[in-house]
């Protein structure tokens, strides 16, 4: 007899509701789980979680829900509410804020561009492309620079792959090298100098707003993406009553700074609390199969990949210091590929980049790892595609990067984990972590009544909107 879960899938299954295409390699296809009349034996991962939470209990593991504002981390000086969640929801999605753009190419992109649901909202592109891009496909894998006759300097790319938004909330700093954060009550960027940290012309000036990374990444990149804080066309939109009702505190002057404060929002309720890792800590037995229990052992245990993926979002804990969020793992940059543009030294080296000391050379953002079954990009140079790809790499325990070598970290070493240890871990990741239901994060339309993400032609006849 099947459990009634395993049932309602199936339905969905059949209906092609769901589907069993994840985004990631083709020989490893994001499967609906297994549910067995009897649930799997959890005993030994309870046990490996316990030691390695510091609390002592699996519920330091727990993502709260997306409406339990008491339990997401946010920032002091932008606390949630419904109301700055929703506009800010509207306006992370809508391309009307895209005015300003160099590439002749107003109103056609939006936050979504790089980072969506279809992605596990991160960019379905090796590199991202907001501004001068066209087109999208099916999670953004076709977007493409609009003119290949006149060249690409205009276009709105980076020199790293887009970090994924999901459960950003459990992020104090933002970008690769933690550039963008400077909370009274933050402590990664404490001690950098006031030069490097918020350098006059450049994104970081935003950091002397003294916001936390997600407030002061959305100032900071409305700018590099050439998105207007509040074009005045939109006062006849809803977006103006709503920012004014959102931001009491605000006057109708500064919609610019309830636009940023809005999106920070939106984005920190982006949650992965729907997958069944997070349905299984919530009590639901039969939510893993065994093979998925058995990669969460090794995650906990022989893996050691707990040491480096802490808290709820499996990046870094709330409060976490500069050596529990920044590692060298010796990956790729981005230019290993054929790219847009050129990656500047001081990117190549992280961390060290921003700080100056030689000693965080090579150090990355140690990134979320919930559903990257639905993204075939991985590290700060997209040098891996898969996730078993990735977890090869770290059981081998050799760099690609030969310039990191003098400063990788401690924990990089070969792991020595079996085919089948590294056959459940990539289950337990690809399947567990991966939350089937983001895109209700996604609106169905926009109070500008432009196409939500996109709005060119080609990607509005790809995401099927007039």
């Amino acid at each position: 007899m099947y459990h009634p879960m395993k049932l309602f899938f199936s339905s969905l299954l059949a209906l092609g509701l769901v589907g069993c295409g994840g985004g990631g390699s083709s020989d490893e296809p994001v499967i609906i789980n297994d549910f067995f009349d009897q649930p799997s034996d959890t005993s030994g991962l309870v046990s490996k979680m316990e030691t390695a939470s510091p609390t002592k209990s699996i519920d330091f593991y727990l993502l709260p829900d997306s409406d339990d504002f008491d339990n997401i981390p946010q920032d002091p000086l932008n606390p949630l509410t419904q109301a700055k969640v929703d506009v800010g929801k509207f306006i992370y999605h809508d391309p009307a804020f895209a005015t300003e753009g160099v590439a002749l190419r107003a109103k056609t992109w939006s936050c979504a561009s790089c980072h969506h649901a279809r992605a596990g909202f991160k960019s379905g592109l090796i590199q991202g492309m907001g501004e001068g891009g066209e087109g999208f496909g099916i999670k953004g894998e076709t977007r493409a620079w609009h003119n290949p006759e006149v060249g690409t300097q205009d276009a709105d790319v980076q020199p790293v792959t887009s970090p994924a938004v999901l459960n950003v909330a459990y992020q104090d700093v933002m970008l690769w090298n933690g550039a963008l954060g400077n909370a009274s009550n933050g402590i990664i960027n404490v001690g950098i100098d006031p030069n490097r940290l918020m350098t006059e012309g450049t994104p970081k000036e935003a950091n002397r707003e003294g916001l936390s990374g997600i407030e002061t990444q959305a100032i900071a990149g409305t700018g590099v993406h050439r998105i207007l804080g509040f074009p005045p066309e939109l006062e006849e939109t809803d977006y103006y009553q709503m920012l004014l009702d959102a931001f009491p505190e605000f006057s109708r002057d500064e919609l610019g700074k309830s636009s940023t404060r809005a999106i920070a929002a939106f984005e920190r309720t982006i949650l992965s609390n729907k997958s069944p890792f997070q349905m299984w800590l919530r009590g639901d037995e039969f939510a893993m199969s065994q093979k998925e229990i058995s990669g969460a052992e090794v995650f906990f245990g022989d893996g050691g990949c707990v040491a480096c993926h802490q808290g709820p979002a499996l990046s870094s804990p709330v409060g976490a210091t500069s050596d529990q969020v920044f590692f060298a793992v010796g990956f790729d940059d981005l230019d290993t590929n054929v790219i847009i543009g050129e990656v500047a030294d001081g990117v190549r080296l992280g961390r060290g980049g921003l700080t100056g000391d030689p000693a965080d050379n090579y150090k990355f953002k140690i990134p979320q790892l919930y559903n990257l079954a639905d993204s075939n990009v991985f590290g700060h140079g997209g040098s891996f595609s898969s996730v078993r790809e990735v977890i090869e790499y770290k059981n081998a325990g050799v760099a690609q990067h030969d310039a990191s070598t003098s400063n990788l970290d401690y924990r990089f070493v070969p792991l020595n984990l079996s085919s089948s240890q590294i056959d459940d871990l990539v289950e337990f990741i690809q399947v567990s972590l991966r939350d089937p239901d983001l895109m209700r994060y996604e609106p169905t339309e926009l109070p500008s009544g432009l196409c939500v993400i996109n709005n060119d032609e080609t990607s509005k006849e790809d995401l099927g909107c007039d």
